[in-house]
C-alpha cells in the first residue's frame, strides 16, 4: 500500500516544480536571509593609543574609534559591546570608577559619532584590578561582596550616564545583577537594560585575556564559570537565578562548543539570549570560507539566538552588504 502511495504521488507530481529549480525570483519569497547585519553586534577592545596591534577583530584606540564605529555603523550592525584595557591597576579597582577613563571617553565617542548602535559595556574588575580578577577580595581570599557589589554598581551609573544602553555584569556573581539594577533604577536609569553573562570555562577566552591583560595571576577563573560536565542544566539554573535577579537578556559565551546550551536557554527562558562567538573562535572562522562563516551564525539564530556578538560580526556584515545569496 505504502508503495502504490509513493507511486501516485511520483505521478501526480507536476514535472519542473521542485523548489530547488524554481526562478530566482520565487525562492527569495521563501527563503528569506535570516542572518542581518542587524542582529549582530561587534566587540570593541578599546587600547591606550598606539598600542593597537590588529591582533583581533575591533582593537582599536581612542584617536581611532570614532572612524571605526562610523564604519560599523554603515555596514547596518546593530551595535557594539566595549571592553577597555591599560589601566592604573590596584587591587580595589579604583581606575574603573575615575572621572573620564577609558571606558567612559570611548562610549561618549560611540554615541557622539554613531548614535544608532547600541551599546553594551562590561562591568567587572578583571580590567581594573591588579589581580586581574573579576571581584574584589578580602587579604584572606574570600571574595568581598559588599565592595564588588558596590564596585560594579559604580562603574554601571557612569556607564549610562555616558550614554551605555546596556550594562553587563559579568563577574559571574550571584547578588551582582541585582544589586546593579537596584542602582540603575533607583539613579533613574530603569530604560539601561541589565544584560549578565552566562560564561563557561573553557581556553576560548585566550586570545582576549592575552591582548586585554585580564588573565588572573591565580589561574583560569574556574570557580566561577560554569563546569562543561553539567552544561545544560547549570546553564538553565544560573539564567533562573539571573532573571530572578532582574536580568532583562542574557549572555552566553562562548557559543561555538555550547550550542546545546544555546538551544536550552532559547526553551527555557523567555528572554532574548545573545550567543557570544568569542576570540577563540576568531581563529577558527578566519580559516573557513565566508560563506562557512555565515553558515555557523544562521545555525546560531536557528537554535534561538536572539542576537549574535561576535568578532566576525563586521567581516560578515560585509559580505552580506556584497549581494545576496545565488
Amino acid at each position: 500500500m505504502l508503495e502504490t502511495t509513493n507511486h501516485e504521488a511520483r505521478a501526480h507530481r507536476p514535472e519542473g516544480i521542485n523548489p530547488g529549480r524554481a526562478r530566482g525570483a520565487i525562492r527569495r519569497l521563501y527563503d528569506q536571509e535570516e542572518l542581518a547585519p542587524a542582529r549582530l553586534s561587534a566587540p570593541l577592545l578599546i587600547r591606550p593609543d598606539g598600542e593597537a596591534t590588529g591582533a583581533l577583530p575591533g582593537e582599536v584606540d581612542l584617536v581611532g574609534l570614532s572612524h571605526h564605529v562610523r564604519r560599523l555603523a554603515a555596514l547596518g550592525l546593530g551595535g557594539v559591546k566595549v571592553f577597555a584595557a591599560g589601566h592604573d591597576h590596584d587591587p580595589r579597582g579604583s581606575a574603573a570608577i575615575a572621572p573620564d577613563n577609558r571606558m567612559l571617553r570611548a562610549i561618549e565617542t560611540i554615541k557622539t559619532h554613531a548614535p544608532q548602535l547600541a551599546v553594551t559595556t562590561e562591568a567587572c574588575g578583571c580590567s581594573w584590578t591588579s589581580t586581574h580578577e573579576c571581584v574584589l577580595r578580602h587579604d584572606d581570599g574570600r571574595i568581598d561582596l559588599t565592595n564588588t557589589y558596590e564596585l560594579m554598581s559604580q562603574m554601571a551609573l557612569m556607564h549610562a550616564a555616558a550614554g551605555a544602553d546596556a550594562i553587563s555584569p559579568t563577574a559571574m556573581l550571584d547578588g551582582s545583577i541585582r544589586a546593579v539594577r537596584h542602582a540603575l533604577n533607583d539613579a533613574g536609569w530603569r530604560d539601561v537594560s541589565v544584560n549578565p553573562n552566562i560564561a563557561v570555562d573553557t581556553a576560548l577566552y585566550e586570545p582576549f585575556k592575552a591582548l586585554m591583560g585580564t588573565q588572573p595571576a591565580a589561574g583560569r577563573r574556574t570557580g566561577l564559570q560554569i563546569d562543561t560536565a553539567r552544561l545544560v542544566p547549570a546553564s538553565v539554573d544560573c539564567a533562573h537565578r539571573w532573571l530572578a535577579e532582574g536580568a532583562d537578556t542574557l549572555t552566553l559565551q562562548p557559543v561555538m562548543t555550547n550550542t546545546d546550551a544555546l538551544a536550552a536557554l532559547a526553551a527555557r527562558t523567555n528572554t532574548p539570549v545573545v550567543a557570544y562567538s568569542t576570540s577563540g573562535e576568531w581563529a577558527a572562522l578566519q580559516a573557513v570560507p565566508a560563506s562557512v562563516a555565515m553558515d555557523y551564525h544562521r545555525m546560531l539564530f536557528r537554535l534561538g539566538a536572539g542576537h549574535v556578538l561576535s568578532f566576525a560580526a563586521e567581516k560578515i556584515a560585509q559580505t552580506l552588504q556584497n549581494g545576496p545569496r545565488s
